[in-house]
């Protein structure tokens, strides 16, 4: 469980008459109060800075006293090397919930009534979210606000606090948190990534679904899940909300046909929730959107059979993660994404693949090679994460004049398949707001999978969020634009071989891969991005041995007839030694991923002249 922070005032120090007001403190405010009893016309308004205890310092030309209305005043800050400032914010305090007024260490302001200011710093490696019950409580407290610290050396973006008790608003369901308190602003999951900027203060406001009356259902009791199923349902509501309890004990599922054919268009699944049977929601022709915590023990695809026009699924976390290892869980390559969209206007160039691009590819020496200016990030996660999905997720962050360089895997996942595997939530555990981003009716097994995965972490421990994010952190296994920082010695040897034996044949793609690959084309180009193929590295001894040249090169012909891209480099070049792999045919060891890389960069510079020979013609 993350801390929740006990914010930084200690002491009230306030600098009387002097010309230089200064004081050191981790939290000063400006607060633009009502006006004093003893303030006066002919007296003026007072101005007065505050601060407390020894992470920074404020500072002013003008001492506290009183100054005719329209006075022009500056105020600044300072701290040392292991702080940083937050903000000045009015009437109190961070921690006592005072308004932020500015984030700029040197601000400006004209004095309009009696004002009193505070400044707010931080230790430099961490920053905090502040959440807004908006309508319901705190636990702990009874208050409206709650802080939570999060490290700097273990997240680039927070995750947000799972539902594991910290907020309750009787006959409400916590669905989410939004950056505005009317939801007009940026959605995020219970438990997933709050891509905001760190250097402020995070503010987010929980987002409360009102329960379906309990009386519009039936239930029966169970004694297996010791609580209520939900076993019909008698209501025309547009949002159907699951009750949290019945009759003083607590709804447990939903029983198969307990509401079939419901004319909602959106479902609530509260956390209580341990089982919703098979047909539970089948045959709602207008159901778009449900929101599901990962507190179940059963959920299937059958659950919503027939459900045409579901296309929006927000899995929500009600435990802290389980997968801690770079190698299970993916969610940095997001994360990195969401960073450099913020970080820079400047084009940049997502590459995505399995877990060959995340070893084979250097993302720092493929942009010191390229002729064109990207910045380059190694997106590659695992062989099993579709590449339609991973495109979707890719999409949320790209913009006109990106480009995306699909590295593919020889595999149906890697090429158009879109049959979900329990891996993809595995990789993305911390993140799923990745699966909000996607059609979930394009896909198959996608609750099924999602099942799976619940079943394979159901007796893992639980760990803190910083336990689980110091694994995958920036300084950790992957650096800043994503190249994984593990050096691999390479197997060395002439007869390495790991099992994955191919034959390259245009049976591989069916019809329906086509399609959808080709509509994620057709997405990225109607967004301005530009968009290619490449091919992964490959062991040679992973060939069957009646692999020819000409069924190879009838495979690339095949690709390039069939698929709405450029593919960029050749097949048999990217075929190499099995010395250079080191510990599958995917693999490539730290001097492999040189080679690979260079050749790449030399495919990409043909690639990029091409296109200014098309604009030029």
């Amino acid at each position: 469980m993350k801390k929740t922070v006990r914010v930084l005032i200690i002491a009230l120090t306030v600098a009387g008459l002097a010309l230089l007001c200064a004081c050191s403190g981790a939290a000063l405010a400006i607060s633009f109060g009502a006006k004093s009893e003893t303030s006066a016309v002919d007296t003026g308004y007072i101005f007065s800075l505050r601060c407390e205890d020894d992470q920074g310092n404020v500072y002013s030309a003008n001492s506290e006293g009183y100054y005719e209305p329209g006075t022009e005043i500056t105020i600044h800050a300072t701290w040392g090397d292991d702080a940083a400032f937050y903000c000045w914010t009015l009437g109190d305090t961070l921690e006592n919930r005072g308004t932020v007024l500015s984030y700029d260490k040197d601000y400006t302001f004209t004095l309009e009534e009696d004002t009193y200011i505070y400044g707010n710093f931080r230790s430099d490696d961490t920053a905090l979210v502040l959440y807004h019950a908006n309508g319901g409580t705190v636990v702990e407290t009874g208050n409206d606000t709650l802080w939570d610290e999060f490290s700097l050396a273990y997240y680039l973006y927070p995750n947000t606090l799972a539902d594991m008790g910290y907020f309750e608003y009787e006959g409400y369901t916590l669905i989410g948190y939004n950056t505005e308190p009317d939801g007009s602003g940026e959605f995020y999951n219970v438990g997933g990534k709050a891509f905001e900027d760190t250097d402020e203060v995070i503010e987010l406001y929980c987002v409360w679904s009102e329960q379906t009356p309990s009386r519009y259902f039936s239930f029966d009791y169970s004694y297996d899940y010791e609580g209520w199923m939900v076993s019909g349902y008698v209501g025309d509501f547009d949002e159907v909300s699951i009750p949290t309890t019945f009759n003083g004990e607590p709804v447990v599922g939903v029983a198969e046909g307990a509401l079939t054919g419901a004319e909602m268009t959106t479902l609530v699944l509260p956390s209580c929730l341990q089982v919703i049977e098979d047909y539970s929601f089948n045959e709602c022709a207008n159901l778009t959107t449900v929101y599901v915590y990962d507190s179940l023990t059963y959920i299937s695809d059958d659950s919503f059979d027939n459900d045409e026009s579901l296309t929006t699924v927000y899995f929500s976390a009600a435990t802290n993660p389980k997968f801690s290892n770079w190698f299970n869980n993916h969610s940095k390559k997001v994360e990195l994404m969401a960073y450099w969209t913020q970080e820079t206007d400047d084009p940049i160039m997502i590459c995505l693949g399995g877990s060959s691009t995340a070893y084979a590819l250097d993302a720092q020496l493929l942009q010191e090679l390229i002729d064109e200016d990207y910045i380059v990030l190694n997106c590659g996660s695992n062989g099993a994460n579709l590449f339609n999905m991973t495109s979707e997720w890719a999409m949320h962050f790209l913009r006109e004049g990106d480009m995306l360089l699909q590295i593919t895997e020889y595999s149906f996942w890697q090429l158009g398949g879109v049959q979900c595997r329990w891996e993809s939530f595995r990789s993305f555990e911390s993140c799923y707001n990745v699966f909000s981003w996607v059609d979930a009716g394009q896909y198959t097994e996608f609750f099924n999978s999602f099942c799976t995965y619940l079943t394979s972490r159901a007796s893992m421990t639980d760990m803190t969020y910083e336990d689980y994010q110091s694994t995958l952190a920036p300084n950790g296994y992957y650096d800043i634009q994503g190249t994984l920082k593990i050096i691999a010695k390479a197997n060395g040897s002439a007869d390495f071989h790991t099992g994955r034996s191919i034959y390259f044949s245009g049976d591989w793609l069916y019809s329906y891969m086509v399609y959808y690959l080709n509509r994620q084309y057709s997405r990225l180009d109607d967004m301005g991005v530009t968009y290619a193929m490449a091919f992964t590295p490959l062991n040679e001894n992973s060939l069957y041995s009646y692999q020819t040249d000409e069924a190879m090169e009838d495979f690339e012909d095949y690709l390039d007839e069939v698929l709405n891209i450029t593919i960029i480099s050749d097949l048999q070049e990217n075929i190499f030694e099995p010395e250079i792999f080191f510990d599958d045919d995917y693999h490539l060891s730290a001097d492999g991923r040189e080679i690979y890389t260079t050749q790449l960069a030399e495919d990409l510079n043909e690639y990029f002249a091409s296109l200014s020979e098309e604009a030029a013609d």
